[in-house]
């Protein structure tokens, strides 16, 4: 890959009647700057490939890391009419989840907050200080023990997890764009922020910001129907961006189901 910046400078003549000479008036022209890549692959590609050569797991990028995680959990559906929800309770009551389907279950209107702090230590995940913030209804102990109990999503990391997701749709696109078919990957601009330009690719259905120079990922969404996620990092470290926040909203519209949605909100404090 170069960069190849021309600037034309031209130089225009024109003659003064009453002193019968020629003066010269010099301007420039600049025009923008032009990435050449080579074997036909576009810049989107090129941003892409970056991101994915500079991939490293989280355990490689730092050796301790120590942050606390809040988790808003909220839903607007009645589950007392969903389909086959008899044979939905006992299967989640043999897995341990029936405190929690019978919570939901419960209220139509449901909210609750946890929060928990997450002590990362050469790739390995401790956890700690597991507390319920907030709730917007009554419920009996068994089901805040249920959902106390039930928190890998406080714990999970999605750092490596987002990385991966990208990674298995680059290598998806890929393979249509060899069978000559449009893949949806594009390259939809740039701006500065923090003194870092940001370029913006679309793969498809899912939106990907990347730092320019350390190749992090600094945004990334995913769009499926009316559901949808997103997540926002933030550069905890020079050239490190973690999680920052996330939010993730999924609507049931399937016939004979009852109509609502399910959201969850996460907030990351790094210490």
């Amino acid at each position: 890959m170069f960069t190849v910046l021309v600037a034309h400078n031209a130089h225009a003549q024109e003659k003064d009647d009453d002193e019968q000479r020629l003066s010269g008036i010099a301007y420039s022209l600049s025009l923008p700057e032009t990435i050449v890549l080579s074997d036909g692959m576009t810049f989107e590609e090129y941003l892409l490939k970056q991101v994915l050569a500079h991939a490293k797991p989280l355990k490689e990028r730092i050796a301790k890391l120590n942050y606390s995680v809040t988790c808003q959990l909220e839903k607007d559906i009645d589950l007392t009419k969903f389909p086959h929800r008899r044979t939905i309770s006992f299967a989640a009551r043999l897995a341990g989840y029936g405190p929690i389907v019978s919570a939901l279950r419960e209220h139509k209107h449901f909210g609750i907050t946890m929060a928990e702090d997450v002590h990362f230590n050469k790739g390995k995940i401790t956890t700690s200080n597991l507390r319920m913030v907030e709730m917007k209804q009554q419920l009996t102990e068994k089901q805040i023990a249920s959902f106390m109990k039930h928190d890998g999503m406080l714990s999970m990391n999605v750092y490596d997890n987002f990385y991966k997701k990208v990674r298995e749709k680059v290598k998806e696109l890929q393979k249509l764009r060899r069978k000559k078919k449009d893949t949806g990957m594009r390259y939809v601009g740039s701006y500065t922020s923090g003194g870092r330009t940001i370029y913006r690719v679309t793969l498809d259905n899912m939106k990907v910001n990347i730092a320019d120079g350390c190749w992090q990922i600094t945004f990334l969404s995913y769009q499926e129907g009316q559901n949808n996620m997103q997540y926002e990092f933030k550069e905890v470290r020079p050239g490190l961006f973690l999680p920052g926040n996330g939010h993730a909203k999924f609507f049931l519209d399937r016939v004979k189901w009852p109509k609502g949605y399910i959201s969850m909100k996460l907030k990351y404090a790094y210490k």
